[in-house]
């Protein structure tokens, strides 16, 4: 008898040992993840609006207190744009130092694959308690398919504009998306302000998120209202949402951008129309392996009868949960065919959203054991995957080595020249080119580029400008995975 139970607590002892080192496999790739993105966050150099930030808006003084933050977002909200949140928060790291930003770069990345996860998910969950499947998904998804990875994830500005901004936007969305599997979606009247006031931030982030959460809100605020659970704090979190949103597109900066834009002759909106249309597709194209992925997964559950009416009626919030994600992804990459500027890093929600869709329909097939592909093809793809991301990440990391200490030689450079009392700065070109893991935003040979302006700000010089500008390619930059770097971008021609 004595034998019998000694057996059943080693046999209940060796259960919860597996059990604890299951769940540690996630924590600890994961780890691996926060000191890649915090090393990257740290050794890349500071670029055009880096420097911009650093100072008051409108003056060529350093930030040098909270107040003065709040006398340069004023000011800028006024004279060029209206995206007050992520700007207050570039200038508070950039004031931190780059040991604060960096660190806050890995743990934000941490985060926005959790919240991914929990998105997914539709319901609370340990975050010491993820499935390492799921989360190896999302991680290597986020590296192959997220465009202008190493701008939106390492350069300090960008990341406040994106990075930051669709972690704080996919937690503002949890309590919707939970909404969709609850019973009881009544909640406190505090919760109820809370949910006003960070809709107010959440529209006012970034013009394309801040349509996306009003229209996803608004149709799910509909449907909620159809089958009764719709409750006050969804009605305040969509109206707050759609203040921020107006007092972000209605900013006087935003409108005096635009105004300058025309009169330049820079911007037409119907020939830009062509081009606008052209990044929109070539975003769908490289977002092309998470969609299939998404179909993929959707066939299957079709396959194993999911949609049939007895066995949708038990699984609809799940796949409505995933539609909503969808609707909210797709309306912030749809809205930009229609702004004056498209860059690649706006289609980080829309990748982020993607990669949440697929993971849910996951989640949904779980639930009935239903296997996704065969274990060695498993195996197979993700050995594959994780060879690329070792190559491309070895190279991004070096590459960020070399511009950081091409950087280090341009100051020593201009310092020279300010020494010597010159006012219109001449500097060489770097040797690393923008890639999509890699991002260097240097200065041109003309002097009213808009980093050469901000660099001459900051120098308190008349002007700077590099000695040479490397050729147009066709190829954009962000479909260079891999780079050779170490020669410099371009050399003067010989007249």
């Amino acid at each position: 008898m004595m034998l019998l139970m000694l057996d059943r607590l080693n046999s209940a002892n060796w259960h919860n040992i597996r059990l604890k080192m299951k769940y540690l496999k996630s924590p600890i790739y994961l780890l691996a993840w926060f000191v890649f993105i915090t090393a990257c966050a740290y050794i890349i150099p500071y670029f055009s609006n880096d420097y911009r930030y650093m100072m008051i808006e409108g003056t060529q003084d350093l930030v040098s207190s909270f107040s003065d933050i709040v006398v340069s977002q004023y000011r800028h909200y006024f004279t060029w744009g209206g995206r007050t949140p992520p700007h207050v928060l570039a200038q508070l790291l950039l004031w931190g130092g780059k040991y604060v930003s960096a660190v806050g770069a890995g743990l934000c990345y941490l985060v926005l694959i959790y919240l991914i996860y929990v998105q997914a998910k539709g319901k609370r969950v340990n975050p010491f308690k993820l499935l390492i499947l799921p989360v190896l998904f999302i991680t290597v998804a986020l590296w192959l398919c997220l465009r202008a990875y190493g701008e939106v994830i390492f350069m300090l500005v960008t990341s406040c504009n994106y990075l930051y901004t669709t972690t704080f936007i996919l937690a503002f969305l949890l309590p919707y998306r939970f909404s969709i599997n609850a019973d009881n979606c009544k909640k406190s009247v505090p919760f109820v302000i809370m949910m006003f006031l960070l809709g107010i931030i959440a529209g006012w982030c970034n013009e394309n998120t801040g349509f996306a959460i009003c229209a996803a809100n608004f149709l799910l605020c509909l449907y909620l209202y159809k089958v009764k659970k719709l409750s006050f704090w969804h009605i305040t979190g969509f109206v707050g949402t759609c203040i921020g949103f107006l007092v972000l597109v209605l900013s006087p900066g935003n409108n005096a951008r635009l105004e300058m834009m025309e009169t330049t002759g820079s911007f037409n909106y119907f020939s830009h129309l062509a081009v606008t249309l052209d990044i929109f597709f070539l975003t769908l194209l490289e977002e092309l392996p998470l969609i299939l992925s998404l179909v993929y997964l959707l066939f299957i559950a079709y396959k194993n009868k999911f949609f049939s009416k007895d066995k949708f009626v038990e699984y609809k919030n799940d796949f409505i949960g995933v539609f909503y994600l969808f609707i909210f992804g797709f309306a912030s990459l749809a809205i930009m065919i229609f702004s004056p500027n498209f860059p690649a890093r706006t289609a980080t929600p829309f990748t982020c959203a993607l990669i949440a869709c697929i993971s849910g329909v996951y989640f949904i097939l779980k639930k009935e054991d239903i296997k996704v592909m065969p274990k060695t093809l498993t195996v197979s793809l993700y050995t594959l995957c994780f060879v690329y991301i070792l190559v491309t990440g070895e190279n991004a990391l070096g590459g960020l080595l070399k511009v950081k200490q091409d950087m280090v030689e341009r100051d020593y450079e201009i310092q020279q020249q300010l020494d010597a009392g010159v006012k219109d700065l001449v500097v060489s070109p770097l040797t690393v080119e923008t890639s999509r893991y890699i991002f260097v935003a240097d200065v041109r040979t003309k002097p009213t580029f808009f980093a050469n302006e901000i660099l001459s700000r900051f120098y308190h010089v008349n002007s700077i400008v590099r000695t040479c500008d490397f050729a147009k390619t066709v190829k954009h930059s962000d479909l260079i995975i891999y780079q050779h770097y170490g020669e410099p971008v371009c050399s003067v021609k010989k007249p």
